[in-house]
């Protein structure tokens, strides 16, 4: 080959790229295309309980699914976002009148939609607590009939695997108080060195190196929800109750203890019990009485500083978490708080369906697609002042 050599070749031919392209101190780093990281937003799963999966009125469907806070804010980072949704009417169809219990259609669950997409955005489970985020099968899991209809029996975080997310969200661990706070019974609080074991394994999970970013919410004061109403307001609305009774012609009889207006005032009763058990009991012709300090479902004082206290730790766990990772957090109470003054203290009998007020829907627990508009913003609020970005807010008309 003439005079020149194949190792002079190799030699030769970087030098004149170099010089064709005029990089100074070209090197063979400069010679491949730059490496580019995926967009914030690319790829989003979201994690968690009721509230995020769309759970609304004691039911989910597709249509209180796609009003979840989570496809809100998948619409803001326009993201691709499939949802498992559940066939109208439900599964169950959600409570239409919320005295009665009356549901939407006379049937236990409709099942999935179809085609089901290839993966699945939104995991999130109603009933689920953060163990469920590792594990269905452990004793203390709260496994049910959605978890086999959503993610086919698997985990949230094996189901979210198949996003391979680039961005998360995690609103979990309102499951892990909630059921004390409606049962009245505080040995069913989640102990708090087992939530951050497991909260922090879960996060551990989810950090994979797709993971750009992630928004933790931390957990809902159940204290706060209209289906928990004050012993007081039960005393003040008990003319009320018995009339209803009388107006049916039952025979029935609604008793408040003197205790409702005293020691009892602050203790919370829920509606599932002083309406869904003891009204129930005296429409049926029973004298029934409400004890607002030694009736078991009723959260005392002291119990309802249990439950506060609670929800205070595991919000102090979940909002380190997201410090340790650089991630956004966000403490859904002050956007509750916000519009406490429009949660009716006792259902507001006169206002049908709506008797506990615009943000929440008809079993007084969670919040209804209104509430989950303001959800979305305060997220979206979050994750720009975290990563600098810009998503846009949602419309309250939504």
């Amino acid at each position: 080959m003439d005079s020149l050599s194949l190792p002079r070749l190799r030699w030769i031919a970087p030098v004149l790229l170099c010089a064709a392209v005029l990089v100074a101190g070209c090197d063979d780093e400069e010679l491949l295309p730059p490496e580019t990281e995926a967009p914030l937003f690319e790829r989003y799963a979201a994690l968690g309980n009721s509230i995020t999966a769309g759970f609304q009125s004691g039911g989910i469907s597709a249509s209180t699914q796609q009003e979840s806070y989570a496809a809100l804010l998948a619409a803001s980072m326009d993201t691709e976002f499939n949802q498992p949704l559940l066939n109208d009417p439900g599964c169950p169809p959600p409570i239409v009148d919320a005295l009665t219990g009356e549901r939407a259609a006379n049937v236990d669950c409709a099942l999935r939609t179809t085609p089901l997409p290839p993966v699945i955005h939104n995991v999130a489970v109603p009933g689920a607590q953060v163990i469920d985020l590792l594990t269905n099968l452990d004793s203390n899991s709260s496994a049910n009939t959605l978890t086999t209809f959503i993610l086919g029996g698997r985990t949230q975080l094996e189901a979210a695997a198949d996003v391979q997310p680039t961005f998360a969200t995690v609103w979990i661990g309102n499951n892990d108080v909630l059921g004390a706070a409606l049962s009245g019974n505080t040995d069913l609080i989640t102990a708090a060195g087992d939530f951050e074991t497991r909260y922090r394994q879960a996060m551990d999970s989810l950090a994979t190196p797709d993971l750009e970013g992630a928004l933790l919410i931390g957990v809902a004061n159940p204290t706060l929800i209209p289906h928990l109403s004050p012993g007081a307001a039960y005393a003040q609305a008990q003319p009320t109750i018995q009339a209803l009774l009388d107006g049916s012609d039952t025979g029935g009889q609604f008793v408040v203890a003197d205790n409702c207006a005293a020691g009892g005032a602050t203790s919370l009763v829920p509606y599932g019990y002083g309406f869904g058990t003891l009204l129930a009991q005296a429409q049926n012709g029973l004298s029934v009485q409400l004890d607002c300090l030694n009736d078991p479902p009723v959260l005392t004082p002291e119990e309802t500083a249990t439950v506060v206290g609670a929800v205070q730790q595991f919000n102090a766990i979940i909002q380190a978490e997201a410090q340790e990772r650089g991630w956004a957090y966000l403490d859904p109470n002050p956007v509750l708080q916000e519009q406490q003054d429009q949660v009716p203290v006792f259902p507001d009998l006169e206002n049908q369906p709506a008797i506990f007020g615009p943000f929440f829907s008809l079993d007084g627990v969670h919040p209804n697609g209104a509430a989950h508009v303001l959800v979305a913003n305060a997220a979206v609020d979050a994750i720009n002042a975290q990563y600098g970005t810009d998503l846009p807010p949602i419309a309250t008309t939504q």
